[in-house]
């Protein structure tokens, strides 16, 4: 199924205001909720999702962090099989996921709706580390 088509049908059962449209970067920009905006490409075959979870802690302990979060990534099983980075500007944590495969509209929404869970997560689990003095 092509992208436009699984945005347009996610957008309509959400009941968005505006059905997102492809920006000159080829990225769909998709804002749920009060979930961060995540950007959505198309592949061929299938979908790339990314979105800011947080942005990187200043001060404190950035090593334990970072370790922290690499090891959530190793083999994907703190992500959902996602994989946390950090953007371009070096200020923001990200999640990435690649879906490598032709995805039907079912396949789309769930793996969209795990996503934005562990995006949830783990702004929780990055706030509560650093809350907790782990960062010193």
């Amino acid at each position: 199924m092509q992208i436009e088509q699984l945005i347009e049908n996610l957008s309509s059962e959400l009941k968005l205001e505006a059905i997102p449209q492809k920006d000159k970067n080829g990225l769909y920009q998709l804002k749920v909720g009060s979930s961060p905006q995540i950007s959505i490409k198309e592949l061929d075959p299938g979908v790339f999702f990314e979105a800011r979870i947080l942005p990187i802690p200043k001060e404190g302990n950035k090593e334990a962090l970072f370790i922290y979060l690499m090891k959530a990534n190793l083999l994907g099983q703190g992500t959902g099989g996602a994989a946390i980075g950090i953007d371009a500007s070096e200020k923001f944590f990200t999640l990435a996921l690649t879906l490598p495969f032709e995805v039907n509209y079912r396949t789309f929404h769930e793996s969209l709706e795990d996503y934005l869970n562990y995006i949830d997560y783990w702004k929780e689990e990055v706030t509560n580390f650093m809350e907790k003095g782990l960062m010193q």
